[in-house]
């Protein structure tokens, strides 16, 4: 859509800018008139009745019923948030809650999310949403063996940054504890320092010159390291603010409400939508009709990565396209920022 967009000249964009600025401040559609009496276009109605002509016929505003003023199109929110706005400054005090939240948890990356979704949520006033890292990206630091019984082990995988994961292994009940000492310590020398997608895909050959017989359960591990370091799965979403968007005026009816929250409820859209797979900019806006889900044209989504470690997630916030993207977006960027830093 980006491509698609038409150039404005210089009064174009006054009066693009003023037709958003009031319309996220208002929520009706803004008139000519209005615009000559509120805002500090010395422009006539005549003129602004003109471009605004210009405007819609290019695509960046519409009239939403006979009679009434015009509101933004996605394209129209486009062009105001990539040209014309000026991203706001934070308060102090929205920085430091902020930072308070996550130095809180830190130590505790899964309540560190938590917290800062939920902080976000209540300082934009919109739906907030945290994407864990994405662990298979992340560096083995080591492995721990427990047995849980004569038949099943306890292994703790600690990647760098001291993010785990805990997978439960059935094995044979004749594998001693001297056995389950010398693999935990081989694999700890082998595994050390590479990424557990890499371990993933090798680990035959990572550990193919390692004595069978010693280990007793090596066999066992090479037949299940697909699952063990399978870290592809292990997303976990935080959603806070859900009430936010009950609150908003912009969504016509509880329908389509309804469609939103019951798009959100999987976690697999959530993580699509967020397009955690791709390069993202320090900061990603995707308006309306952008948005690869057809039940969300009417919404807006902010998102930036943070970073743990090495490896990554993305934070970002959900709301309607009548949002104030000239406060959201630094408000985004600074918590992605400020996770960053708490690693």
């Amino acid at each position: 859509m980006k491509n698609e967009i038409k150039l404005l000249n210089d009064r174009e964009k006054l009066v693009l800018y003023s037709i958003v600025k009031n319309f996220i401040l208002t929520a009706n559609p803004v008139a000519s008139t209005y615009i000559a009496k509120k805002s500090a276009l010395t422009f006539s109605s005549a003129t602004i009745r003109n471009i605004m002509s210009e405007l819609e016929d290019k695509g960046f505003i519409y009239q939403p019923h006979t009679s009434a003023g015009r509101v933004p199109t996605s394209i129209g929110y486009r062009i105001f948030v990539d040209q014309i706005m000026k991203k706001g400054r934070l308060t102090t005090d929205e920085k430091n809650r902020i930072r308070e939240v996550i130095k809180i948890g830190s130590g505790d990356y899964e309540n560190t999310l938590k917290e800062s979704s939920r902080i976000l949520a209540h300082l934009s006033q919109q739906l907030s949403v945290i994407v864990s890292p994405r662990l298979g990206e992340g560096i083995f630091q080591r492995m721990d063996i427990s047995r849980l019984s004569s038949s099943r082990l306890l292994l703790v995988i600690t990647i760098q940054s001291g993010l785990v994961k805990t997978i439960i292994l059935e094995i044979d009940s004749d594998i001693s504890d001297q056995q389950l000492n010398f693999l935990e310590k081989v694999l700890n020398e082998r595994l050390q320092g590479l990424k557990i997608k890499e371990i993933r895909s090798k680990f035959d050959e990572i550990v193919t010159d390692i004595e069978s017989e010693k280990s007793g359960i090596l066999h066992l591990f090479m037949e299940s390291a697909d699952r063990i370091f399978d870290f592809s799965d292990d997303n976990d979403v935080y959603l806070t603010g859900t009430y936010n968007l009950l609150r908003k005026v912009d969504f016509g009816g509880s329908q389509d409400l309804s469609s939103v929250v019951e798009i959100l409820e999987d976690k697999n859209i959530i993580v699509h939508l967020l397009d955690l797979d791709s390069p993202l900019p320090e900061i990603n806006v995707m308006i309306g009709d952008e948005i690869d889900e057809s039940n969300m044209k009417n919404c807006s989504i902010i998102s930036a990565r943070y970073k743990i470690g090495q490896v990554k997630g993305t934070i970002g916030i959900i709301g309607p396209t009548r949002m104030d993207y000239s406060h959201l977006i630094p408000l985004v960027e600074f918590t992605a920022q400020a996770l960053t830093d708490k690693s």
